[in-house]
Order: C-alpha cells, then sequence, then structure tokens
C-alpha cells in the first residue's frame, strides 16, 4: 500500500480527501497510472495528455523530489509516502494549470463561418470553459429570436475549449454527438456557454452544456468527442 498525500489546492478533485491508498508499486509511474484510473479529475492534474509530468507540479517520495532521482521511474516500495505540491513562485502557490489561451484556440483551429459567431472565451478551468456568445441580428431568425443553430455551434465550440482546457493546450478532435434542447428564446442578449467535462479517457470525451442569458437558462447540451 502506497499514501499519497493531496494538497488542500486539489482536493476538490478528490472529493475533499488529503490521503489517498493505492495498491500500485514499484514504480512511481505505476502508482500515478492508478492515481489516473481511480481518481482521473487529480490525475490530469499532475500528467499531461503525454504522461509527462506537468511543469507546474512536484511530486516528492517519501521527502525526495522525482525530479532530481528518477523521474516516474522513482522506486516506490510499500509504506510509502507520495506527496503532490503545485510549484511556488515569489512565496504562494504558483497557478495550478497553464494559462490557457482559448482565443488563439478558437482563432487558429475554427473554420471562418464558426469565427464569425463572435464567440470569446470568457473563462477556464481544470475541466470547464465559460465563452459568450455575442448577440447580433444576423443570427436572429425569424420572430428576433437567436437561431438554434448558433446556440448549437456555440455549445459545440465550447466543448472543444473545455477539453483543451483539461489537456494543457488543443489536439485534434472530432464531434461525435451532439444532443440540444432549448427552454426560451433569446431576444437581444448575449449568451453564457459553460462547458463542464463529466469525463475526459485517453480517446473519448463527454461534456454537459449550459447556456444563459440574462441570468435564465435558454437551453441545455451534451457532446461526445473523439479524440484523435
Amino acid at each position: 500500500m502506497v499514501t499519497v498525500l493531496v494538497p488542500g489546492a486539489l482536493r476538490t478533485e478528490v472529493g475533499g480527501e488529503s490521503r489517498l491508498e493505492v495498491q500500485a508499486g514499484g514504480t512511481l509511474r505505476a502508482v500515478l497510472d492508478e492515481v489516473d484510473q481511480r481518481w482521473p479529475r487529480l490525475g490530469r492534474r499532475i500528467r499531461d495528455e503525454r504522461g509527462e509530468l506537468r511543469r507546474y507540479v512536484n511530486v516528492y517520495v517519501d521527502g525526495e523530489d522525482c525530479r532530481v532521482l528518477s523521474g516516474q521511474e522513482t522506486p516506490v516500495v510499500g509504506g510509502a509516502e507520495v506527496q503532490v505540491l503545485p510549484s511556488v513562485a515569489g512565496g504562494s502557490v504558483a497557478e495550478e494549470a497553464p494559462v490557457l489561451d482559448g482565443d488563439r484556440i478558437l482563432a487558429d483551429n475554427f473554420a471562418p463561418w464558426v469565427r464569425e459567431l463572435g464567440l470569446t472565451v470568457e473563462e477556464t478551468g481544470a475541466d470547464w470553459a465559460t465563452l459568450r456568445l455575442p448577440w447580433s441580428d444576423r443570427l436572429a431568425r425569424e420572430g428576433g429570436a437567436l437561431s438554434g443553430q448558433a446556440l448549437m455551434a456555440a455549445a459545440d465550440t465550447a466543448t472543444v475549449i473545455a477539453i483543451s482546457a483539461a489537456r494543457g493546450g488543443f489536439v485534434p478532435m472530432t464531434t461525435v454527438q451532439l444532443s440540444t434542447t432549448f427552454q426560451r428564446p433569446v431576444l437581444g442578449s448575449d449568451v453564457l456557454v459553460t462547458a463542464r467535462l463529466t469525463k475526459l479517457g485517453r480517446s473519448m470525451a463527454f461534456a454537459d452544456i449550459t447556456m444563459t442569458a440574462k441570468g435564465q437558462l435558454v437551453a441545455q447540451a451534451t457532446t461526445v468527442y473523439a479524440l484523435l
């Protein structure tokens, strides 16, 4: 049995637990592989999509920095303690995740007609993203309400940004499924589109999306993506 010590800044990823018991041993890589399987949200905070330790996270084995030992091949024996700590800068805990330039991802990876929607990235987190879809008369259908197709495109795009946030950057991916339910019409108002990942594996991602205008829910969606 190996104990993984989780810092306060990352405990929200494991339901508030400060100590995790894992069966794996032998090497640090084996321990982190079990963390990935059992607590994937924490695993994504420790290692990137290539399985490498993120630069802003330090991992210690019985008090020794693994980077000055043998990295993920550092031996871990039964009874050992593995401690995860975000990097420290200027006397305070540094950012837990690299800054994601979501607007650059939009500019570099989306078709012109998607960019013409005017979407901007408001905020991103470890496994979520909020985009703003600005009101435009060009996107209104007959009767003056915002087009449902524009909302669906915004939901789809927000999923890409949420996956990029979780993976630490853009990776090739494609939509497998998109299902949308419309609650009420949007008239003359921007829409905030928040995509939250419900599951992220090596080849598939699942997300729930909420769309609000003036504080009211206007539409909901679910998406499934294949990571290429």
